[in-house]
């Protein structure tokens, strides 16, 4: 029984802290750029964010989502070990990686039943280490 309220608790403040109400990020919001592919790892596993230029995505009231270049590599058979996702960047600056559809997301949630929160959120996974990235300059 111990175990199972620890697994709960620990649940709800996982789910606590992940980002909600999706939104279309602001006008003129750079992208960023990794410069080399980061090989990261979590609890879980470990997966392969790539090289190149990460567009914003969406964004909620915690920072924004960029999304890779290409999809992540993972380990693992599902979609052959390869993801959709990207990087959250926090406001205060910390990093974690996710997978999923949050621009989907975004679209969706004006006609959701569950308002801002539907069925295909991303998934997020605090990784190390962190991963370095310029931002880019809009045009």
């Amino acid at each position: 029984m111990k175990h199972l309220l620890s697994a709960l608790l620990s649940s709800c403040l996982l789910i606590s802290c992940a980002p909600k109400n999706l939104e279309h990020c602001a006008p003129g919001t750079p992208a960023i750029k990794v410069a080399q592919a980061v090989e990261c790892t979590h609890k879980d596993g470990k997966f392969t964010l790539p090289a190149g230029i990460y567009f914003p995505e969406a964004q909620s009231s915690k920072g924004i989502y960029y999304a890779a270049p290409e999809p992540l590599k993972t380990v693992g058979m599902i979609r052959h070990g390869h993801e959709r996702g990207g990087l959250f960047i926090a406001n205060e600056g910390w990093q974690w990686a996710w997978i999923g559809h949050p621009g989907y997301e975004v679209q969706e949630n004006k006609t959701s039943i569950l308002k801002k929160r539907g069925i295909i959120m991303p998934t997020h996974f605090k990784f190390e280490p962190y991963v370095p990235y310029t931002k880019v300059k809009s045009r």
